[in-house]
């Protein structure tokens, strides 16, 4: 089931971030995908297909400093995959997990979290955005911590 809303834009890892991460994959882990859901892709935000290579990195979604700054790691296709299309849809990938919602005001100071089963990550943003202090969200796997999407208020 897919989400749609107004309220918030996805902003998932810039396709020429993703690539310098692959061009430059020292202390890189190799994967082949071999269940699903398991291996979730931060560029196009889609988990892999049985088969396919990822690479697991470390990726610093933070624009600011801040005391909540850190890398966080990620899966990657191992091959350049296109961007999610729809920004303001919810993928399936993100509704299917237990996730850690953080939002952040403009200097990066947390102003609330959450911990929800992916089916509430709509509702969750709506709400969090209702505070005008939230600036952006970043949405965390909840039991590996790794990394999801950035999700921006929309304009």
């Amino acid at each position: 089931m897919s989400i749609t809303s107004t309220t918030f834009r996805l902003r998932p890892i810039d396709p020429e971030v993703a690539d310098r991460l692959r061009a430059d994959w020292a202390g890189a882990r190799v994967y082949v995908a071999h269940e699903k859901p398991g291996y979730p892709c931060r560029q196009c935000l889609k988990d892999a297909e049985i088969g396919d290579e990822l690479l697991l990195v470390s990726y610093d979604p933070f624009t600011v400093d801040s005391p909540y700054r850190s890398a966080s790691p990620i899966f990657l296709h191992r091959l350049s995959c296109g961007s999610p299309g729809d920004a303001a849809t919810l993928p399936v990938q993100l509704t299917v997990r237990q996730l850690s919602v953080r939002s952040f005001d403009a200097d990066a100071l947390m102003v609330d979290a959450a911990v929800i089963g992916g089916e509430g990550l709509g509702e969750t943003l709506d709400r969090l955005f209702q505070n005008v202090e939230a600036d952006h969200v970043h949405v965390h796997n909840a039991s590996r911590g790794c990394w999801a999407v950035r999700v921006d208020r929309a304009p």
